[in-house]
C-alpha cells in the first residue's frame, strides 16, 4: 500500500490500523459487490480546496454523460459551493468543511460530521467516488451507507472501499480523478474542466466596474467603436478583452507566497504601462497595495470567473483563482513555489506560463518552508515575471 504522509506519527500509525481493518473486513471482501450498472444516486466527495474542485469538474460531466438519468450529488468544502451551484452536471450540493482542511472556516466539528453522515444516509447512494484519497471522506461514505465505494486508500481506510484503485502520483490530478471512472469501465469523453457563470454574474461584474470607476483605455474604445459598458438602458454589454489585469497575490500556505514588495513593484510597472490592476481575494486576505482597484471580498467565485474571463489576463500564485483562470483558458502567469509540481495541479492550458525554480528540495509538500532561505520563491525576480506578463498581455491587448 502506498501512503502520502509527511508526518512520522501517521506513517507509523495508519499502516497498523489498516492491517487490522483489512483483517477485520476480509470476510466481506470475499463477497464483493459489483459496481451498479445504472445508479440512481451518485455521490462525489471532494472536501479540499477550490482548485481541487475545479480539477474534479470533468468527473461530473463524464458521469452525467454516462448516466443522464442519475442524480449527481457533490459533498464539498463550503468554499467551493458557489461554483458547484453553477455546474449544470451537478444536481445537489452538500457542504462540510473539516477543520484539518479549512482555511479560515473552523465551524465544522463532530456535530457537523454527524449531520453530513445522516444526510448521506437519508438520500441513499448507489455509487460513491472519492478522488482525494482522504480517510475521513472514505469514512463518511461507509457510515453513510453508500453501497459501492471507489477511491484511493493513500491516507488509510482502503479496507472500507468496495474497490481501491491504484494511485499514480506522476499523473495530473485531473487524470487521477478520471482514473476512478476508468476503473469502473465508464468511458472518459471529456478531460477539460469548465467553470460556469451566468448572466446575473455578468451583470454584477459590470455594475462593480461602474461603482469602482474602472474604465477602458481609449484605444479599446476606438477599436470597438463604443464603450464596453452598458448604456443608460443597459442594452450595450461590454465585450472582452478588457484592458486590465486581474492579480491574486495570496496563497493558502506560507511556502507558496511571493513577497508583498515584489507584487507591489509588479503592480506599479503594469500600471505604468497603462493597464488597470484589479486586486482580487477574500475579505480575510491581508496587505495594503497601491495603484490597484481593490476587489477583495466583493466577488463570489462565479463573479470572479466572469471577471477573469472578461479581462482576459491573470497573474497569481498557485491557488484556487489560478486554477479558475487556467480552466477558462485565460492567458495567465502563475508564480509557483517548490511545494508541488504545478503542471500536475493546474488545468492544462497552453496559455499558462509557470514561473518556478527546480530546487533540490522540490517538491517538498510543506506549508511553511523549513530552510533558512526560501530559495524557490526568493530567487524569482520581478523582471522575469514582468516579461511573462508582457507576453500574455500582448495576446489580449
Amino acid at each position: 500500500m502506498k501512503y502520502v504522509f509527511k508526518k512520522a506519527l501517521y506513517k507509523a500509525l495508519i499502516p497498523v490500523l489498516d492491517i487490522l481493518g483489512y483483517a477485520l473486513f476480509f470476510p466481506s471482501k470475499l463477497f464483493r459487490k459489483k459496481a451498479p450498472k445504472n445508479p440512481k444516486n451518485i455521490l462525489v466527495v471532494r472536501l479540499d480546496h477550490i482548485g481541487d474542485f475545479v480539477c474534479t469538474a470533468p468527473l461530473f460531466k463524464n458521469l452525467k454523460k454516462k448516466f443522464p438519468d442519475s442524480k449527481i450529488t457533490v459533498l464539498i468544502n463550503s468554499v467551493s459551493k458557489e461554483l458547484a451551484y453553477r455546474d449544470p452536471d451537478i444536481d445537489k450540493v452538500v457542504t462540510f468543511s473539516p477543520p484539518y482542511l479549512a482555511r479560515g472556516d473552523k465551524v465544522s466539528n463532530l456535530k457537523g460530521f454527524s449531520r453530513v453522515v445522516k444526510d448521506i444516509r437519508n438520500i441513499g447512494f448507489d455509487l460513491g467516488i472519492e478522488p482525494r484519497g482522504d480517510l475521513i471522506s472514505i469514512l463518511i461514505m461507509w457510515l453513510g451507507g453508500v453501497r459501492y465505494r471507489i477511491g484511493y486508500g493513500i491516507t488509510g481506510g482502503g479496507f472500507l472501499l468496495s474497490k481501491e484503485s491504484r494511485y499514480d502520483e506522476s499523473k495530473h490530478v485531473i487524470d487521477r480523478n478520471l482514473t476512478l471512472l476508468e476503473a469502473l469501465n465508464i468511458p472518459v469523453c471529456s478531460r477539460l474542466p469548465e467553470v460556469y457563470f451566468n448572466k446575473k454574474d455578468e451583470a454584477e461584474v459590470e455594475s462593480l466596474f461602474r461603482r469602482e470607476g474602472v474604465r477602458p483605455i481609449q484605444r479599446v474604445i476606438d477599436a470597438l467603436g463604443q464603450t464596453p459598458f452598458p448604456d443608460a438602458l443597459g442594452q450595450t454589454p461590454f465585450s472582452p478583452p478588457f484592458p486590465a489585469v486581474v492579480i491574486h497575490p495570496f496563497a493558502g500556505a506560507k511556502a507558496k507566497e511571493w513577497t508583498k514588495e515584489n507584487f507591489q513593484n509588479l503592480i506599479d510597472r503594469i500600471k505604468k504601462d497603462g493597464r488597470d490592476v484589479l486586486l482580487v481575494g477574500s475579505a480575510n486576505d491581508e496587505g495594503r497595495y497601491e495603484n490597484v482597484t481593490d476587489l477583495r471580498g466583493k466577488l463570489s467565485l462565479p463573479q470572479l470567473a466572469c471577471l477573469i474571463k472578461r479581462t482576459g489576463s491573470f497573474i497569481g500564485l498557485d491557488s484556487g483563482p489560478a486554477n479558475i483562470a487556467a480552466a477558462l483558458n485565460v492567458p495567465s502567469v502563475i508564480v509557483c513555489s517548490g511545494t508541488n509540481v504545478p503542471q500536475l495541479w493546474v488545468p492544462n492550458n497552453q496559455n499558462v506560463k509557470f514561473i518556478y525554480r527546480d530546487t533540490e528540495c522540490k517538491p517538498c509538500g510543506m506549508k511553511v518552508c523549513m530552510k533558512e532561505k526560501h530559495e524557490c520563491m526568493e530567487s524569482i525576480t520581478v523582471e522575469e515575471v514582468m516579461n511573462a506578463v508582457e507576453s500574455i498581455t500582448n495576446l489580449v491587448g
